[in-house]
């Protein structure tokens, strides 16, 4: 189990109690049931994240499993979590699964330009 994973099951577990205590709430007054419900959807909403993340990781563990045993597998689809949330024009150099990203970000991470003292 990794560290997503315990932390998704936390948020769904604090998501189910936000919404039975904003239910409870409901009965003294309609009004009072919005802020345990709009906690309930956030807690909600952070542990389909940490699922995401987590299935994720596995997928990476599987990868570079396949991957030091000598097998060529396809890239993940996003190629890299930093390609994702860049629009694709950026990528990781250790974590990217496409092998022509991960090159080229290794290069273009490098400084290649001697800086001015002026």
């Amino acid at each position: 189990m990794t560290a997503h994973r315990r932390t998704a099951r936390a948020c769904t577990l604090g998501a189910g109690g936000f919404a039975a205590t904003g239910l409870y709430c409901s009965t003294a007054g309609p009004w009072c049931a919005i802020p345990g419900l709009y906690a309930a959807a956030f807690f909600a909403w952070c542990a389909a994240r940490y699922y995401t993340a987590h299935h994720r990781a596995i997928a990476e563990a599987a990868w570079a499993r396949a991957r030091v045993l000598g097998e060529r597998p396809e890239p993940l689809n996003p190629c890299c979590m930093l390609a994702r949330h860049s629009d694709g024009t950026r990528h990781d150099s250790r974590s990217c699964t496409d092998e022509f990203h991960r090159i080229v970000a290794a290069h273009l991470d490098t400084d290649h330009h001697p800086r001015s003292s002026a």
